[in-house]
């Protein structure tokens, strides 16, 4: 499975993009032993800035449709800096089978 993985803030991020679809998993957010994820969600392109660590998410052809974030750095504008947690591997493969 080819993805694309970026972390936000209180996200990560999971892109498909051979199945132009994505889900989020909620950081520092579990039910019982396992983190939360929404549901896969079509989207139409993801553009990701050159210039900052900002991305898009077009849910619609037209662009009328998107979500706009950030990519979490070290000394993040967004959050102040504030450690966020990183999931493993085994952590993202149990989130994204759920």
């Amino acid at each position: 499975m080819d993805v694309i993985t970026l972390e936000s803030c209180h996200s990560t991020w999971v892109f498909e993009p051979n199945a132009m679809r994505f889900r989020r998993i909620l950081k520092e957010i579990e039910v019982g032993d396992h983190a939360v994820a929404t549901g896969w969600r079509p989207y139409f392109r993801l553009q990701l800035e050159s210039d900052s660590e900002a991305f898009t998410v077009f849910l619609n052809p037209e662009g009328s449709r998107l979500i706009r974030s950030w990519r979490h750095t070290q000394d993040c504008q967004q959050c102040g800096g504030h450690v966020t947690a990183v999931l493993s591997l085994t952590e993202l493969r149990n989130a994204l089978s759920a």
